[in-house]
Parts: C-alpha cells; sequence; structure tokens
C-alpha cells in the first residue's frame, strides 16, 4: 500500500512540475494562434509561476487545518477542470486567466502531496528513500516536460499540452479516493487568514513587480512602487505572526539551521534550473533552429543523468552525511552553466550542448534528494503540510525570480550588442551566454550555503533533529 501510495502522489506532482516547463516549447505555436505579443506571451508561463508561488504558504497551512485527503482530492479536481479550459481557451485572456487558476490547484495540491508522503512514511530509512524519489520526479519532470511538449506540439498541437493533464487528473484522482486513508481529523483552530492574505498578497506583488520589469525596468517608478509595497506586506505578515496565537508559519520550522539552510538551497537551485530550461529552450528553436520535437528529444541526457544520480543516491545516502553530496552537486551543476557559456550559433549538440546537459543532471540530481532530506526531517506529522509548502514555495518563487532576473539581464546584454552594430543571432547568444553565468554564480553560492550543513545526516532509522 505505501509504494502505491507514493507512486501516486509521485504521479501527481509530476504533472504539476512538469506544467512548468512543458509549455515552453509550445509558446511559439500558442503565440501564432492566439496572436500574443511578445511580452503578452510571457505570461502564459509567469501566470501558473506566480498564482503558485503566492499560494503556496497558504495551501501548506490549508492542509494542516483542512486535512490531507480532503486537500488533496479538491486540488487534483480543480487542476484537472482548469487544464480543459486551457486546452479550450479561445483567446488570450481566457488561456492566462485558466494559468493562473492552474497555479493556484498546484499550490493547493503539492503540499498535500508532500504532507501524504511524510504521514505515509515514518522518519528512518523509508522516508529518506521516499524523499529521494519524490525530489528525483521533480527533477525530471522539469526536464520531461520539455520533452513531452515538443512532441505534443509537433503531432497533436499546442491545446493537447494541457489537454494530456486531463486524464492523468482524473486517473489520479479516482486512484487516491481508494489508496489514500482518511487518517487522523484535521487540527482545530484558526486558519489566521489575515496571515493567509498578507504572505500570498506579498509574494504575488513581489513577484509580479519582478517580472514587470521587462516592460518598465528595474528602476522605474510602477517597479519601485511595487517592491515598496510588497515589503509593506510582508513585514506586516511577519508582525501579524508574532503576535497571532496560531501563526501560519509557526517559528519553529524555522529555527533550525538545516531546514533555513536547505530552503536556501532549493530557491537558489530552482533559479538556476528553471532560467536554463527557459533560455535553452530559445537557444534551440531559435537558434539553432530546431524544431519542437527535436528541441524536446535534445534533453534526453540531461534527464537520463538525473535520473541515474537520483537513483545511485537514494541507494547510498542513507546514513551519509549530507554536506558533500549537496556541495559536489552544487559544484558540478555551477560547472555545468559555465560549458553552457561557451555555446555559440553554430555549436554542434555533441561538443557543445551534450557535455553541459550531462553535467547539469548530474549536479541536479545530486542537489535534489538530500536537499528534500534536510528540509523536511524533524518535522511533526502536525506540520507536515506547512514544512511541504515551505519547500515548493521556495521552488516556485525561485523560478519566477531566476527567470525574471536573468530575461532582464540577458536582454540588456543582447540590445547593447545590437546597438552597437553586432549581429542580431550573436547577440542572442551573448546574452544567453550572461544569463548562464549568472546561474554558474547562484549555483556556487548555492556550494556555499550547504557549508552550513555540518553535522546533518540523511537518517537510516528515526532520528529527530533539533
Amino acid at each position: 500500500m505505501t509504494i502505491r501510495i507514493l507512486a501516486l502522489v509521485c504521479a501527481a506532482q509530476f504533472m504539476l512540475v512538469a506544467d512548468d516547463t512543458i509549455v515552453n516549447v509550445a509558446l511559439p505555436s500558442i503565440q501564432s494562434d492566439l496572436d500574443f505579443s511578445e511580452n503578452a506571451l510571457a505570461w502564459v508561463v509567469d501566470a501558473y509561476l506566480l498564482m503558485f508561488g503566492g499560494f503556496l504558504l497558504a495551501g501548506g497551512r490549508a492542509v494542516d487545518r483542512l486535512g490531507r485527503r480532503r486537500v488533496f482530492l479538491g486540488g487534483i479536481a480543480l487542476f484537472t477542470l482548469v487544464s480543459l479550459v486551457c486546452g479550450l481557451a479561445p483567446d488570450q485572456g481566457s488561456l492566462v486567466a485558466a494559468r493562473g487558476l492552474q497555479g493556484f490547484a498546484g499550490a493547493v495540491v503539492s503540499p498535500a502531496a508532500l504532507a501524504i508522503l511524510l504521514s505515509t512514511f515514518p522518519e528512518g530509512h523509508g522516508r529518506t528513500r521516499a524523499l529521494g524519489a519524490w525530489g528525483a520526479v521533480m527533477g525530471i519532470a522539469g526536464a520531461s516536460g520539455v520533452l513531452l511538449g515538443g512532441v505534443i506540439t509537433d503531432l497533436l498541437g499546442w491545446r493537447w499540452v494541457f489537454l494530456v493533464n486531463v486524464p492523468i487528473g482524473l486517473t489520479v484522482l479516482a486512484l487516491a479516493a481508494r489508496l489514500i486513508p482518511r487518517g487522523t481529523e484535521p487540527r482545530s483552530g484558526s486558519l489566521d487568514l489575515a496571515g493567509a492574505v498578507l504572505v500570498t498578497s506579498g509574494l504575488l506583488v513581489l513577484l509580479y513587480s519582478v517580472l514587470d520589469t521587462r516592460d518598465h525596468g528595474w528602476t522605474s517608478a510602477r517597479t519601485l512602487l511595487g517592491f515598496a509595497l510588497a515589503v509593506v506586506l510582508l513585514v506586516a505578515f511577519a508582525v501579524n505572526e508574532r503576535h497571532h496565537r496560531d501563526p501560519l508559519l509557526p517559528a519553529a520550522l524555522l529555527r533550525r539551521r538545516a531546514a533555513t539552510a536547505s530552503l536556501a538551497l532549493v530557491m537558489l537551485g530552482s533559479s538556476a534550473l528553471f532560467a536554463m530550461f527557459f533560455f535553452l529552450t530559445l537557444y534551440m528553436q531559435n537558434i539553432q533552429g530546431w524544431s519542437p520535437i527535436e528541441t524536446g528529444l535534445s534533453w534526453l541526457p540531461f534527464s537520463a543523468a538525473m535520473l541515474i544520480t537520483s537513483g545511485v543516491l537514494l541507494q547510498v545516502l542513507p546514513g551519509r552525511p549530507l554536506r558533500p553530496f549537496l556541495v559536489v552537486g552544487a559544484l558540478v551543476t555551477s560547472g555545468g552553466f559555465v560549458l553552457l557559456t561557451m555555446l555559440d550559433a553554430g555549436e554542434s549538440f555533441f561538443t557543445g550542448l551534450l557535455p553541459a546537459e550531462i553535467a547539469l543532471g548530474v549536479g541536479i540530481g545530486a542537489l535534489l534528494v538530500p536537499t528534500q532530506s534536510a528540509a523536511t526531517s524533524g518535522v511533526g506529522e502536525a506540520f507536515s503540510g506547512m514544512a511541504a509548502g515551505l519547500i515548493t514555495t521556495c521552488q516556485q518563487i525561485g523560478g519566477a525570480l531566476g527567470i525574471a532576473v536573468l530575461v532582464t539581464v540577458a536582454g540588456d546584454r543582447t540590445a547593447g550588442l545590437i546597438e552597437g552594430g553586432t549581429n542580431p543571432l550573436e547577440a542572442a547568444v551573448s546574452g544567453y551566454a550572461t544569463a548562464f553565468w549568472v546561474g554558474a554564480g547562484l549555483t556556487a553560492t548555492a556550494a556555499a550555503t550547504a557549508l552550513l550543513l555540518r553535522r546533518m545526516r540523511a537518517p537510516h532509522e528515526a532520528v529527530a533533529i533539533a
């Protein structure tokens, strides 16, 4: 039964994470069919990330208050429904709005799924392996989303990028109703609605302001006002949490150095990873001229390297110190980004992309498995939904911020070179290289952050982390 529940929640998480990237390869087809401008087209991706990242903390707390099973079933039902709406969208507005609702549903399902996993596997060797599988699924889903997006767009059309979620969602919903036990009753007490509104609003304003810099710049009055409002809302959230008798984000969750360092690792790694998918997809189609299916297939070495690395770690990690794996993984990932900076417009796949993809797959695979273990060890069942929400919040916010910041950096570099007379293709490649250098810096910073996990080990039997 436990293996079937693990497979079920991993399947749900695969669907959610793949939706972060599956749409990327289909964007040119969506743009042509629905007459999107380039700036408006970005919101097909950004609306999902904004709502997913913005509502995760509230979603995690809802799991703790309303019950894992109930929230999971409701979230999967909503995600399936709005995926159908995305696939049938007749215009720009309805597609972007439905993508936002997809993100909201994901913010509900993801912490519920991880909370179900944590309650199914007691802390120890079994949970370490289950969390390793969970982390591997998330990484592979990101790469597989690009592959599936290319194949589906070429063979069936862009609408099936969304419609494919409908049969998957219905299957997960039917199996979940049978497999997931009702468990204990939800905890009593208030839901801290004020805290939920403040933190969600603050994160949404922050993410929107960063993403909006592509149109208005970092120093515009509009951008600065957005950042100021986000700070006010998040400070108000902190004050509310300090004085609320039953806070949305219990301070005990953040008092462990292992937890805070792991969450920082998740955010840094996600910032680089999401930007990598974004820029490499543009490089493959706009610079190399590959078709969507060729673009999708070119990600296979990355997925394979990540899968193999994660599988090996699932076997060797239990009982071992986490820090060496995290530091090496982050440094190898940083090296992969450095290799990407060397790409040019006429680069061969085998001499350019292949070595970089293998290095990135190995590095990210080595990061995902131990990070999940470190971030959730020692968390009681009562706060498992909140811990799950924190992890995925950092992933989505890190991804959204990474794309927004690196798109701005790359765009500025490209525009400056074109103004100086550089060929547009060469200027674009140089802009991508600048973004990849930033990715290398982010993952090198992750290696330094991993040094904070001095005595942390992956559990091989029940342990408590103080």
